[in-house]
């Protein structure tokens, strides 16, 4: 069974580009375009990746993760951000286990190296 990773970025082209990426690496990807939609994805297929957009109507990216991490903590989470000044604040948040990139992201070596990463376990905030 393909690994499931649900997208959640208010920007319709974008959260598809990413799924459509995703898709071609193997993966079964499910797309939310708000927190309240992804929440009620995220209960129906239980993925085992989350990447969500950190500014987002209704609900932001951390609001989003910090609700799924009290159900599952295990949850693995990365969040990105079109926004330089927020890349600050991503790196507090690291500590608390949500790595990050910035968008526009390379989808060829950031994306899929960071996704990797995450699936498997060895990521790194340091690299």
């Amino acid at each position: 069974m393909k690994p499931k990773i649900l997208v959640v970025d208010d920007v319709d082209t974008i959260a598809r580009v990413y799924a459509r990426f995703l898709e071609r690496k193997g993966y079964d990807v499910h797309i939310a375009f708000n927190g309240d939609e992804a929440l009620t994805i995220w209960e129906q297929i239980k993925p085992d990746l989350v990447i969500s957009d950190i500014r987002m109507p209704k609900m932001s990216g951390f609001e989003l993760a910090n609700k799924i991490r009290k159900m599952n903590p295990d949850q693995k989470i990365i969040l990105m951000t079109g926004y330089a000044d927020e890349a600050e604040v991503l790196e507090q948040q690291q500590t608390h286990g949500f790595p990050f990139f910035t968008k526009p992201a390379d989808l060829q070596t950031t994306v899929a190296k960071i996704v990797s990463d995450v699936m498997d376990g060895t990521y790194n905030a340091e690299k």
